[in-house]
């Protein structure tokens, strides 16, 4: 069986207003000799009818017509060379009724006479220019592209035509009455789906069913109309340098339009409708470029501008978008650190070393966390032994000075530094300097008792304080005394240093008061029984003489006697 080919031709009556729904008067299908079952030979399409409520009907047993106009055989169905010709009629909820007529014309017809030799004289048909239909055309449909045939009714020839928009995607764009060559536009196009159709025309002798000769080639190209608005490509975010220079190019917008191209329908205008203060853009690239220098990343670290395209080059009748446009200004060094005070006086004690003296705080208002932000400090001045050294915390951005080696207050009792806060990176864009400070540290005497209580002393050495007359031994000396005080450890930055009294230490303090108390105790008890054997003697009966008084004087006793 020879390749299948199912063609499908469309005529749309022009009929009165009135009348709602549409069926072709009739339609040519090219079909093999045997039409297997099951085989579509046509596809009969409705214009302006309620899909829901029109009612197809086939006339001819063999067929069968599916909801969907799809006209199928039945059976095995066999095409003489004269064709076979059935109606298809359609009826919509108001019960009129329309009829269309399928021819059914063999395709070994059309072999065959294309294989002839001498039997058709052929001569080249005339060929037409590219057709031209609008796109979205507002009128009536069907509209008359061009008339290919004759105007005499009497003609002998029909037409067919196939390719795109005919039986090829998209369908039921074209048509071309049989009896005529009238071609009709059946529906609007887009020129941005399709920008052109290309189908032929085929010539029948209505009696032979013989082509007469070459198919003609024909190109339907859709004119454009302006009925796309441009588009933003890409994204609008800009990031640009903050004190940059006027004229400093911040960024392209890009759009585009489905619009033909090389016309003003495509031809865009570029506008900044907010933000032109600070900023412009070019109207026919695009490109944003700054008009200031003086964009400060500390005052305001987004510009947000709204952005207007426009095609027929910003005519007043061109279709329009807007879009906003985000513009970060990226940091620079453009502020030095700055002390929280203007100056700072410390007091340091002699001798020691690895302490920390002082904590400097600055304020930045750079971008934080960056080398533009990040401090570092230099000792500038007074510095000249190494006695200092100073750090930055990474936490707290501040300075940390430190003592290094240790100071002696009798070669220097007041020291005089400068220290300077500067960042990472360089300064950039602004004509300040790296501020300095001042810092006067005082150095304290430490006598021996602070030394024996601060400082770590050779174990059994006794160190002496000839204004007291005191005596204090190291603290790891192994003796009883030497546990009366406990330091408290890790304590020997501090300028004042905590004692506690030990376990041995609260003994020897509540001994003599122990001692003094038992001694009180005993003289009590001693007066006690010294005044209970004074009643027992003074109490007692002698039974004897009694004795004399010892008032009397020797010289009166002697006379007596």
């Amino acid at each position: 069986m020879g390749k299948l080919l199912i063609s499908t031709t469309y005529l749309m009556l022009i009929l009165s207003c009135v009348e709602s729904c549409f069926l072709l008067r009739s339609l040519y299908v090219i079909v093999p000799e045997i039409i297997p079952p099951g085989y579509q030979v046509a596809k009969v399409e409705t214009v302006g009818c309620d899909a829901k409520s029109v009612q197809l009907t086939v006339k001819d047993p063999s067929f069968t017509i599916k909801s969907d106009g799809a006209v199928v055989a039945l059976k095995s169905v066999s095409v003489g060379e004269g064709g076979r010709i059935f109606s298809v009629s359609a009826q919509d909820k108001s019960g009129r009724e329309r009829k269309m007529e399928v021819h059914l014309v063999r395709s070994t017809n059309l072999k065959r006479h294309r294989r002839g030799q001498g039997s058709l004289n052929r001569s080249r048909r005339r060929s037409y220019e590219d057709l031209n239909v609008v796109e979205n055309y507002e009128g009536s449909y069907p509209k008359l592209i061009i008339r290919l045939g004759s105007y005499s009714p009497d003609s002998r020839y029909w037409y067919f035509i196939e390719g795109e928009g005919v039986n090829m995607y998209p369908t039921g764009v074209f048509s071309i009455d049989r009896d005529t060559g009238d071609l009709f536009l059946l529906k609007a196009v887009d020129r941005e789906e399709f920008q052109e159709y290309d189908f032929v025309v085929r010539a029948f002798d209505k009696h032979t069913n013989v082509e007469r000769d070459e198919e003609l080639p024909l190109t339907v190209i859709v004119d454009d109309v302006n009925d796309n608005a441009p588009e933003f490509v890409g994204p609008l975010h800009f990031t640009v340098p903050e004190h940059c220079s006027a004229g400093t190019v911040v960024g392209v917008v890009s759009a585009t339009d489905r619009d033909q191209i090389y016309t003003d329908h495509v031809k865009i205008k570029y506008t900044l409708v907010s933000g032109s203060d600070m900023f412009t853009i070019h109207p026919e690239t695009g490109v944003i470029t700054t008009t200031t220098n003086t964009l400060d990343r500390e005052l305001k670290d987004n510009h947000v501008v709204t952005v207007k395209i426009q095609d027929m080059n910003g005519a007043p009748n061109g279709l329009f978008a807007t879009s906003t446009a985000t513009i970060a200004l990226s940091d620079i060094n453009d502020n030095p650190p700055t002390f929280m005070k203007s100056s700072y006086n410390v007091t340091a004690q002699e001798n020691e070393s690895e302490k920390l003296l002082l904590r400097i705080p600055v304020q930045d208002k750079d971008l934080i966390n960056t080398s533009n932000w990040m401090s570092k400090f230099v000792i500038t001045k007074g510095n000249e032994n190494g006695n200092f050294r100073i750090v930055t915390d990474p936490q707290t951005n501040e300075g940390l000075l430190y003592i290094s080696k240790p100071l002696d207050y009798e070669k220097t009792n007041d020291v005089q530094l400068q220290i300077t806060a500067q960042n990472v990176a360089s300064l950039n864009g602004s004509s300040a300097t790296w501020q300095s400070i001042p810092v006067n540290v005082n150095v304290e005497k430490v006598d021996a008792v602070r030394a024996g209580l601060g400082q770590k002393i050779s174990p059994g050495i006794l160190t002496r304080d000839p204004p007291t007359r005191r005596a204090l031994t190291s603290p790891h000396t192994p003796t009883t005394f030497s546990q009366l005080f406990s330091q408290s450890p890790g304590r020997e930055q501090q300028t004042a240093r905590s004692v506690s009294f030990g376990l041995l230490g609260i003994m020897t303090v509540l001994c003599p008061v122990v001692l003094l108390l038992l001694l009180f105790l005993v003289l009590v008890f001693f007066c006690l029984k010294k005044r209970e054997k004074l009643q027992l003697h003074d109490s007692g009966d002698t039974g004897g003489i009694p004795l004399k008084s010892n008032t009397e004087a020797p010289e009166d006793s002697m006379a007596w006697e």
